[in-house]
């Protein structure tokens, strides 16, 4: 009955990472997706929403990720959720972006980047009020594998926590600040937290300040009260941002600077640059080469948070976009 009403958007993204660790094998990636992500009208308060990606390994000159973990295999249906907007509230139902609140910083966020399974319910305009509730999956969480409690651990595809968030955010004239509550719980966390526990408590705040439409500065900090290790049990972030880039606006560019600090608190964090473990400067910039032609680039110098021999960290990335 509404398929006329469909709106299709997307993009074509190329990526480039090298990871540099010390006196260890550098690590390059190239990574070519395509994305579509359709939006149709269910009636006048309801409409889905949808994710789809299909990527090739550039180096390998394929979609599979026999050799390589460049890529997923073929296409991937990322995201797809049905959500009720109304006067007072939003609703959310499906396969969802699961984002955490400080992620309004050009350097993203500190404890998730990623999706999640479930419902999530929001309202409030100056002050916004987020609850979720549903799975996460654990594939890649935590830098993968961790020994930040003192036990290596390997999370498989088929690992996944039962996720409940619980956001509170202010935004108005030039102020941010929010406070946050995860949790997540499952069997798997046996033998890597506190006492055996099988619940992560992950408690966040952020603030932040703009000087006036083009410069920001914000800081977040984030607390695993399960982890053992005083240097692992927490992340954090302090940055400075300038303007960035539109898709409309060519010409349009923006750069920042931002000192991160990824420990076991960060679940899933947004990993351009620096990567879970580390700490350490990262520099970024993007810039609209014509409408709807991004190109960024970022990198990273640091070490890992548990120092020893041979812990420096570096990190180069690049992205070109191509939006429609």
């Amino acid at each position: 009955k509404h398929a006329d009403m469909v709106k299709w958007n997307g993009k074509l993204e190329y990526t480039y990472t090298s990871e540099r660790p010390e006196n260890d094998v550098k690590t390059n990636k190239d990574t070519l997706v395509f994305r579509l992500e359709p939006t149709a009208e269910v009636n006048k308060n309801w409409d889905v929403h949808a994710r789809l990606d299909a990527s090739t390994s550039m180096k390998y000159d394929r979609a599979t990720g026999e050799k390589d973990n460049d890529t997923n295999d073929g296409v991937t249906l990322k995201r797809a959720w049905a959500q009720g907007n109304y006067d007072k509230f939003t609703v959310k139902l499906g396969k969802m972006e699961l984002t955490s609140a400080e992620a309004y910083t050009n350097a993203g966020a500190i404890v998730f980047d990623r999706d999640f399974s479930g419902a999530e319910v929001s309202f409030g305009k100056d002050l916004g009020v987020k609850l979720q509730a549903g799975q996460a999956k654990l594939k890649d969480t935590f830098g993968e594998y961790t020994n930040a409690g003192g036990v290596d651990v390997d999370f498989s595809r088929s690992h996944s926590a039962n996720y409940q968030g619980v956001e509170l955010q202010y935004n108005k004239n030039n102020w941010m600040a929010g406070l946050a509550y995860y949790r997540l719980k499952t069997d798997a966390f046996k033998g890597y937290l506190k006492g055996d526990s099988t619940m992560m408590n992950i408690w966040a705040a952020n603030l932040g300040y703009r000087f006036d439409d083009n410069v920001l500065l914000a800081g977040s900090y984030a607390n695993n009260n399960k982890i053992d290790s005083s240097k692992m049990k927490k992340s954090y972030q302090i940055g400075l941002d300038y303007k960035g880039a539109t898709s409309e606006d060519q010409g349009s560019w923006g750069a920042y600077v931002a000192y991160r600090y990824l420990g076991a608190a960060s679940a899933n964090p947004t990993d351009d640059g620096a990567v879970w473990g580390t700490k350490g400067i990262e520099l970024g910039t993007n810039y609209t080469v014509w409408k709807n032609v991004i190109v960024s680039a970022k990198y990273f110098k640091g070490k890992a948070i548990e120092q020893g021999t041979d812990d420096k960290f570096s990190k180069l990335f690049g992205r070109v976009e191509f939006l429609f």
